[in-house]
């Protein structure tokens, strides 16, 4: 008989562990991630069928966990691996989401599904279009990642500098939730989502 295989998938928050992360426009990135969308990411989580998603413990900072030996080196079992921050700048105008990938790959079918989310409901930053993803190889975790040989990206859900931005992710945040936890595993959810105005 033919069974599901079933992939699990790892959630992390950036930042943490006594680094708020970038602040705007009323919010702290790590207490945004964490507490707000975090929220509604395990709502979703929690309904799927054919697939797992586990969540980093959010009292821990994978970047500080890593530079001391421990974080993206002790992941293991995980088909992905997602972190999600919010992005800053100094001028209030600059705007949209995007996915950071290692620039040693090509963006999988995965990292585009994100990026359509975030394209849906904040736009996408003007250097990451039209795809929504951007190559780096600068960023801690996701080099420890790609020499581990396990697929991780960086989700910059948009500007938290930016109110545009802000208002549209707390506006949206049940359906961008939904949207993502669908984009990483691949799986269909159903249910409503709510708005909040």
């Amino acid at each position: 008989e033919e069974t599901m295989k079933m992939s699990k998938h790892l959630i992390v928050f950036g930042h943490g562990q006594g680094d708020p992360g970038a602040m705007g426009n009323g919010y702290q990135e790590a207490t945004f991630t964490r507490n707000i969308l975090g929220q509604k990411l395990k709502a979703w989580a929690s309904k799927l069928k054919k697939n797992q998603i586990d969540f980093y413990n959010e009292s821990l900072d994978m970047y500080q966990q890593t530079k001391a030996g421990g974080g993206a080196y002790g992941v293991n079992g995980y088909a992905s691996v997602t972190e999600f921050h919010l992005d800053a700048a100094a001028s209030s105008s600059a705007t949209g989401g995007h996915v950071i990938i290692s620039n040693r790959f090509n963006p999988d079918s995965n990292d585009l599904a994100i990026a359509k989310v975030l394209e849906k409901y904040v736009g996408l930053w003007g250097s990451s279009k039209p795809t929504g993803t951007y190559k780096r190889d600068d960023l801690l975790n996701m080099n420890v990642f790609a020499n581990r040989g396990i697929s991780y990206r960086l989700v910059e859900l948009g500007f938290i500098t930016n109110k545009r931005d802000i208002d549209e992710l707390t506006k949206n945040l049940d359906a961008i939730a939904k949207g993502l936890v669908e984009a990483i595993t691949g799986e269909s959810l159903s249910g409503n989502t709510t708005s909040s105005s």
